[in-house]
Order: structure tokens, then sequence, then C-alpha cells
């Protein structure tokens, strides 16, 4: 790459005179107590925004960025190819999932070499050699819709089994397209537009879908009976609400979620009776989450009532949903109630056994109950192995079984599939997905605790190539990555994705932070959300200040990483101690918190207020203020930093990367490093849908890593 002095002009973007309004606004939801008289803030670049992303001007403007970022970066190309044969190395790139059995099919998808999407097949199991049935080629459909960007939202197959309903975005903006095709011919019966997710009735002629209002909400549900008619059947005024849908794994309910980040309220249906007659489970009450699973005539109730803040198992009778009751052994002994020690994410229920997914020690745990035990119920953990590792519900489709498809993986062992047979609690390997050119025994992991500035043990993950380290980990290359946001854990999982730096020498850290919940819900919701958030960019730095400390490490060799409320994470630590890092990725990254969190009019801001808090309110204005990223840029040398966004993505508007990318070409003094934007103009929040052209761009964003780590 070029000498400072060697490289092309960036592009200036020019400034315009505008005002952004905090507090009370005519016709405007600025929430329960917006400041009046409002206050206002100026903000430059505000005319980067255009929800239709049609505007020429600013298409050209991130066109000159896209130019000005390959110029620059033009040196690397054949490093860019190198790092992504290396990537595709580690793909088995002709592969076939391990099959899900359903009734007399079983189902199962292809990756072909050359081909980008998957093949989505299923074969007839009682007839011995039957042929394989192609239901979708996501190939041949994108070729079809001509499209580059092909997001499969969903694939459900009808009660008989006879036809199938998928879903699909073109454009990344994650509004979907349900299709539903006739099986036996593939004919195409009907289509649905304007759609965010779906499930069948009780039969093959209805179809239950959820709609998005202009805010990109999903707010109703509707009712189609194919071809004949569609009607609203419940409507979600409130504007902290998102609606969603399932169905329980017996089939017998269809289910719709209500819900904010703090506030739940589930309502279902009995789909044996042709009455939409909507069944509220419990009335929301403000601060109370809940989920629910079915087994016969009970509910599983996983909740955080009664003060449960690490959330508890109760139950209740479907004939009287809303009396909640501890969930009790035969001898009378409650069970999986709240633990400071242990957290309760969700169940899953079968007919004759109950899986329950959480955490102890900051890491994913399942435990099974037994009902077909004639004693005390058969209340025990699934064990493994190792001592860190990540454990999930894999694809079930039979509610009637004696077995469950569970997931696994750690840091140094691939994705692996096993069927848990409950009876006799073992474990049989289904699949482990085939990593070529990996040697789990090359590598080690550890588990490490950074001290915070208040005091509380931060966990760090850690994955090494133990070639390079054979005295130990001594001033390494070292990519530190972090999130901590919405409660959601950045888990400790196999990732092949990694391996061209673990193949560099790079040791690899997650930073579990605060603002997730890895350690328990407190480590969220008192520790990391509202007037706490500071806590988790705070974390971030005490982590990467111990690794320098202990001299794994240092400042100049030091790389981090964040995706979209973790680019929030990377554009406050920036700010705040741009000494410690040497050269930072942003992906697709939220920076302008206070302009965004003021405009309801843009995709999930209301139900977001209940993360951040709401800056129209005097409570929260001053706080957001003091760390929004673009709202803290200050004339000081910056480490390298590449901000990725997409076009057309509904999450975090593309405006964001661009707003910031110009202010801190403004600010940055003349010895900061270099301040790259790179834009997917056909893509959305979760990047390129065809899997190579993903690897092209995660090869991209790793040919700039190594060149500024010296590697």
């Amino acid at each position: 790459m070029p000498e400072s002095n060697d490289l092309p002009i960036a592009p200036v973007a020019k400034k315009v005179k505008h005002f952004v309004k905090f507090g009370i606004v005519d016709g405007e939801n600025r929430g329960k107590n917006p400041m009046n008289p409002p206050l206002e803030k100026f903000d430059p670049y505000y005319w980067m925004r255009d929800d239709s992303r049609k505007n020429e001007e600013i298409i050209n403007h991130l066109k000159l960025e896209n130019e000005y970022t390959r110029k620059v970066t033009d040196s690397l190309e054949s490093s860019r190819e190198t790092i992504y044969e290396e990537l595709l190395s580690h793909i088995q790139e002709t592969d076939t999932s391990a099959a899900v059995p359903y009734g007399k099919y079983e189902y199962y998808s292809h990756t072909i070499e050359g081909l980008s999407y998957s093949i989505h097949c299923r074969r007839n199991k009682e007839i011995k050699n039957s042929l394989e049935e192609v239901i979708l080629d996501e190939n041949e459909l994108a070729k079809k819709l001509g499209t580059t960007q092909m997001n499969v939202g969903g694939l459900r197959i009808s009660p008989s089994q006879n036809l199938l309903a998928y879903s699909v975005d073109t454009t990344g903006y994650e509004t979907y397209e349900i299709s539903i095709i006739d099986l036996s011919n593939h004919e195409l019966i009907c289509k649905i537009p304007n759609v965010a997710g779906f499930e069948w009735g009780s039969d093959d002629e209805t179809i239950y879908y959820t709609k998005m209002d202009a805010a990109h909400r999903p707010y109703q549900v509707w009712k189609n009976k194919l071809n004949k008619s569609n009607n609203l059947i419940y409507e979600e005024d409130d504007e902290l609400f998102w609606v969603g849908l399932s169905k329980t794994f017996d089939r017998e309910l269809l289910l719709i979620g209500s819900g904010s980040k703090e506030t739940s309220e589930v309502s279902f249906i009995d789909l044996s009776s042709n009455l939409d007659n909507l069944t509220i489970v419990k009335k929301r009450a403000q601060g109370v989450l809940y989920s629910i699973s079915k087994r016969n005539d009970i509910f599983y109730i996983v909740t955080n009532a009664e003060n449960a803040k690490n959330f508890q198992v109760l139950i209740a009778k479907i004939d009287e949903p809303n009396n909640w009751k501890p969930f009790v052994d035969i001898t009378g002994k409650i069970i999986f109630n709240n633990d400071e020690n242990r957290s309760i994410s969700h169940t899953n229920s079968f007919q004759h056994f109950l899986m329950i997914f959480g955490r102890e020690k900051g890491l994913k745990q399942a435990w099974c109950i037994n009902f077909d035990e004639d004693t005390a119920l058969d209340f025990h953990q699934l064990e493994f192995p190792e001592s860190a590792y990540v454990v999930g519900m894999g694809s079930n489709m039979e509610y009637d079984s004696n077995k469950v498809r569970i997931t696994y993986s750690s840091m140094i062992t691939p994705h692996t599939i096993f069927d848990y047979t409950v009876s006799n609690k073992e474990l049989e390997l289904v699949k482990q997905k085939n990593v070529p050119n990996f040697n789990q025994l090359e590598y080690e992991t550890k588990r490490v605790y950074a001290p915070s500035k208040d005091g509380i043990m931060i966990p760090m993950s850690i994955v090494y190539r133990k070639d390079f380290h054979l005295d130990g980990i001594n001033n390494s290359k070292l990519m530190l990555y972090g999130y901590g946001s919405y409660g959601s854990c950045v888990e400790p999982r196999f990732n092949s994705g990694i391996l061209p730096m673990l193949d560099r020498g790079i040791v690899y850290c997650i930073a579990h932070i605060r603002g997730g919940s890895e350690m328990g819900r407190s480590w969220y919701e008192d520790h990391g959300k509202y007037l706490t958030k500071k806590n988790t960019f705070e974390d971030f730095c005490s982590c990467a200040e111990f690794l320098i400390e202990q001299e794994w490490t240092t400042p100049e060799n030091i790389a981090i990483e964040g995706r979209s409320a973790g680019g929030l994470l990377m554009g406050a630590v920036l700010n705040m101690r741009p000494d410690l890092f040497n050269v930072a990725i942003a992906g697709v990254p939220f920076v302008d918190v206070m302009t965004t969190m003021c405009d309801p009019s843009i995709p999930l801001t209301v139900v977001e207020w209940e993360e951040w808090g709401n800056p129209n309110e005097e409570k929260y204005f001053d706080y957001i203020n003091s760390y929004s990223p673009i709202d803290n840029v200050v004339k000081q040398r910056y480490p390298n930093i590449l901000i990725t966004t997409g076009l057309h993505d509904p999450r975090v508007a593309y405006w964001e990367g661009m707003k910031w990318c110009a202010t801190l070409r403004e600010k940055a003094t003349p010895d900061s490093g270099l301040i790259l934007l790179k834009t997917d103009i056909e893509a959305g929040h979760f990047s390129a849908s065809d899997r190579y052209k993903y690897l092209r761009e995660k090869a991209f964003e790793y040919a700039f890593l190594f060149d500024r780590l010296n590697l």
C-alpha cells in the first residue's frame, strides 16, 4: 500500500447547515416525556440521508468513496486473492447437510462447487433407494429473478407436505415476498408480497403472515386463504412492540408474540378451529418478559416474572393460561427456579421430554427432563468433553421422537450435529462439518479474565495456533472482537473464517463485555444498557489494557473489530482510547446514536428506546450525547479504520457510516491512519448473500488488516 504522502486525495463531503431537533415535535411520537422546549444539534452531514436510496448526488459520493478505497488498496490485490483462496480452501464447497426426518420424508440441502446458493431437497425414506426430489434451487431462482442479492427468509412445508412456501428478499432491505408452489409439478399457486414472517395454518389452504409498517416494524398478522381471501386478525398499535409468528412444536397452536425489549405478550389460536379467536396467555405488564412452549395440555413458560432476573420456568394449563405455577417434580421440589449462577433462555417441548437451554458459568448449557420416568423427573444436564463450548438446538421436525438433534462446537471444534437419545443419555454423531486444511491439534483455546475499571472481571475467549507461540504469547499480533449490546452473547464457537488470521500468528480474542448477558441477565440489564452503557466501552478498553500489561501484545499490534452495535463499540473506544489500537474494522456501524434515536421515522428507533434510552428526554440526552461516536469525534490521532456499509441496510442505515467517515476525515490529525469507507451498493445489513462474494469481501478486510499490522 502506498505511503501516506503518495495516496490519492480522499473525497471531501460538503457541509450543509442543518439542525436536528430533540424533544417535542408536533405530529411525531417523541416518547413519554419529551423535552419542552426542544433542543437542537448542528448536523452538517444530515443531507446524506436518503430513505429512497436513489438520490444521485449521494450515490455518486458513495461511488467516489468506493473508488478512493479501491485506489488506496490496489497494491493489495494479490494479497486479497491469496486470502480468498485460503478462505475458500477451508470450505468444502460441495457438501450435503444432515438429513432431518419428517414423516415419510427426510429433508436436506446441497451446496455445489461453483454455485453461490443452496439447493433444498427431500427423499422418501420409506422407499429404498428413492429418488432425490429438488424442492427449491436457490441458484435457479436467482437466475430467474435476475438478482445478485438472494436472501431466502424461510422455507415451510405445508401440513400435507405437498406444497412449499418460501420467502425471498432480493434487495437486502428485509422485506420479503412469499411464493407457494405445488411440489408435484412445481407450478406457482400464488404470491404474497410485503411480508416479514409467516407460518402455515392447519391445512394446505391457509398461510398466516406478518406485515410491516412505514418504520419497518412487523405490526400486523394476516390470514391468507390461498387465492381466496386475505383477512387482518391482529394489529399491534404500540410502536415499542414488534409482532412475530410461530407454531407450537406439536403444530396445534399458532403463537402470536408481541414484544418490546422489556415486555412481552403471547396470544394463541387453536388451529383445529375454523375461528381465529385469540387467547392471551398473560396480558403484558411492564418489565415482564416471557416465552412459551407446549406439551399436551401444559405450557412451559420461561419468564423473569416475580423478580426472576435470570429467568425461571413456570407452568400453566392451556385452559388456564394466565394461572402460572412453579415447575415441580413428583417430590414437590421446585426445579428451574431463578438462580443467580444460571440463566434460562428458552425451552423446547417434545412428546416425551423437555429441553431447556440457558447459561452457566458464562457458557451455553442444555438440560433435559424425561417425562417417561415413573418416579421423580429425570432432570439432567447434557455433558461434553471440552471445558468451553457452545451447545444449541438443531433442526428437529418430529414432535413424537425419542431423540433430539442438537448442535455443538468450540473455538477449535467445527460445527457438529448430534442426536441425543433421552432414555440412555447417549450422544450419537450425525455429522461434523468438514473443514479442509484444518488440524484441530495445531490450535489451542483459553479463557482469561481482565479486571474492569470498577473491578468486575471480564471474560475473554482466546484461540491461537500453537506453533507460533511455543514460548508463550509475547507481544503478538492480536485481534480483539466485541459486541456487547441487547443481551446478545458472542459465543466461543468455531469459525473457519478466522483461520487466515490464526495461520499468520494472530491471536484471536473475544471480549465478553457487559451489555451482553454472558454472565447472566444482570450483566446486561444492570450493567450494560441505558445509563450504564459506558461500561460496555470501558470493559473493552480494559481488556486491551490487560492484554498489553500481560505482554500478550502491544498497541501497534492490536486490531479490533465489531459489527452493527459492535460498530458502535468501535466508534466509542476509538474516541476514548485511540492510542490502544492500530487498526479497526467497523461493519455496518451504529455510530450516529443521537440523531438516529431521536427520529421515530427511522426503522428500529422507537423499539430501541428500551435499549439506549430516548435522547428526546432530558434524562438520557446528555448521557447518550457523551458517547455517541459521531458526536464525540475530536481533533486527535486516529488509527487505521475501515468502515463497511450496505446501501439497503434497514437496521443501520448506510448514511451512519458515511457521516462518520466524513466526520473522522474532517477532524483526524495528519498523523492519523487511513480512514476508508466501502459501501456495497447491492447489499443490506448482513453483507453479500452470495457465498463467494462474501468471502471476497472478507478477503478485502483481511488484506487491509494484515497490511496495517505489517504482516
